[in-house]
Parts: C-alpha cells; structure tokens; sequence
C-alpha cells in the first residue's frame, strides 16, 4: 500500500511543471517567444513579480483581486479566478498558471503586453523602467548549457523533454 501511495505522489510530482526556473533556463525557455532584446525587461519583470516561482500568488492586491504564477497574471482582467466578475479575457484558469509551462501562458502575456507594453505590470514599473536590467548574455554561450543542479523537483529533472540542455565532456 505504501508504495502505491509513493507511485501515485510521484506521478502528480512528474506531471507538474510547478518549480522556480533558473536564471538561465529562463530566459532561453522565453528567447522561443521573445526576441532577445527583450528578454532582460522579461527576466526583470518575473524577478520583481515572482522570483521565477510558478507557483507564485500575489494576495494582497488593494482591489481584492490575486495575481498567478511566473507572470503575476491578474484575476480581475486577465484570468478566471476568485476575483467576482473578473473579465477573464485570456480566457484561462488562473490556478493552471502555477503548473503550466510557458507555451499555455505565452499567449496571454503577449495580449497583456500588447494591450500596455511592460507597464501592464506594477513589478516592472516599480523596479524595472528606467532602471538597470539583468544582461542574458552569459545565458547563450556554450558554457550556460552545462548541467547546474539548481532544480527542486526531482521527478520533473528526470523526465525527458523537460527543457534542461545538459552536455557531458
């Protein structure tokens, strides 16, 4: 009995996505939607919305609406959540937010950021416009691709096709 309970946790654990992204893996994961010239106010935005936590909720907002997952996606305008009368116009569940992987997510953000540039997020205006953003750069040399063990999900490092680039010498 007790190794069908190990079986099935391991499962829901192998079929999440829910984790905090290296810094790295990040921003090639988000080069496949960006440009790259974009990608430091990207990285700024999430460190200062989420800190690369998928699993990331905001709370606390003055209006009683909750911001979800790596992007802070507001339940009021952009996710159906607990918000009453939110307008959901991603039309997503923002609880998905915190295990989906960014392809779910992407088209969303690209809505939000089309409808206000990066200023349709309150981290990136409080910390990041007009202020020195994270360079990527290291992030697309060779030597970024070698295996960090910076990864809280065991089940999730195993898997294949998890985005982790990892080269042997």
């Amino acid at each position: 009995m007790k190794l069908l309970a190990i079986v099935i946790f391991g499962l829901v654990l192998g079929f999440s996505n829910a984790r905090r992204y290296e810094f790295c893996e990040l921003a090639r994961e988000l080069a496949r939607y960006f440009p790259r010239n974009d990608l430091p106010n990207w990285m700024c935005l999430i460190q200062s919305e989420s800190n690369y936590d998928t699993r990331a909720i905001n709370r606390h907002n003055t209006d009683g609406s909750w911001d979800y997952g790596l992007f802070q996606i507001n339940d009021r305008y952009w996710c159906a959540g607990q918000y009453i009368g939110g307008k959901n116009i991603c039309g997503i569940n923002c609880e998905t937010l915190l295990d989906a992987g960014l392809g779910y997510q992407i088209d969303c953000i690209k809505t939000i950021h089309r409808e206000h540039g990066f200023y349709g997020w309150e981290g990136w205006k409080a910390k990041c416009n007009g202020k020195s953003l994270p360079s990527v750069n290291h992030c697309f040399t060779s030597a970024a691709y070698f295996f960090t063990m910076e990864y809280d999900n065991l089940p999730e490092l195993l898997m294949l096709g998890n985005g982790l680039d990892i080269k042997f010498k």
